[in-house]
Parts: structure tokens; sequence; C-alpha cells
């Protein structure tokens, strides 16, 4: 962060997504975000937002994104392994994380369990 300036910045934006109504916090993160700039990664680290589900262009799945798979603005996908919106340089599991990963994805895939969690995010 940029010093003292942007911590009590930091502070009264945290203080004001206190006070917003929970079904708002994300148009009122966004436009923090756009004011300060310089705290996007703070703001993003520190105010829980609602969960959300993004498609997998590539192998036409869903997947929830949040601070997991969030590098930036883009969030990878568990099925592609693929970031969107597309970044070159993001983080990716291991060799053998992802091989644990691709794994689950296909044991979990036609769970009865999972198609409810995502009707609950949408």
């Amino acid at each position: 962060m940029g010093g003292e300036d942007d911590e009590k910045k930091l502070e009264k934006a945290l203080d004001l997504m206190r006070r917003v109504p929970p079904q708002n916090i994300s148009k009122h993160l966004a436009g923090l975000i756009d004011l300060c700039p310089s705290l996007t990664e703070e703001l993003l680290s520190a105010v829980d937002q609602p969960l959300s589900v993004k498609l997998d262009d590539m192998k036409k799945e869903n997947f929830i994104i949040c601070d997991y798979n969030r590098d930036g603005d883009s969030f990878r996908s568990p099925w592609s392994n693929i970031y969107y919106p597309y970044i070159s340089d993001g983080y990716l599991p291991p060799v053998q994380l992802r091989t644990i990963e691709e794994e689950l994805n296909s044991a979990f895939k036609h769970s009865p369990y999972l198609q409810p969690v995502f009707e609950l995010v949408s």
C-alpha cells in the first residue's frame, strides 16, 4: 500500500462496506475500487462478496468464482485450468495437485449434490 494515507482510506472504505446492505456489496465494492484503484487488492481480500458462477467456455461447465480461484480480476476454472477473463501469468497449481483436482472434478461432475449448489449460487 502507499503509506499512511492509503491505510486511512482503507479503514474508511471498510467501515463504509460494513454499513451497506448485503445485497449491494458487489456494486458498492466496484464503486470503491473505481474511486481508489490503489486499494483494489486490499478491498478484494477484505470484503466478503456473494459467490457467483461463471461458465468455462472451453469445457462448457459452470464453476464458482471466489477468492480461492482469483488472481487479480480473473478466476481460474477448475475444469480447464484457464483464467476468465484470460491472463497468461496467473497462478496454476502444481502438476500433482492439478491431477487430484481433475480426478475430483470427474468424481463430482455427476453428483446429485453439485447441481443444488450451483442453483443456490446463481
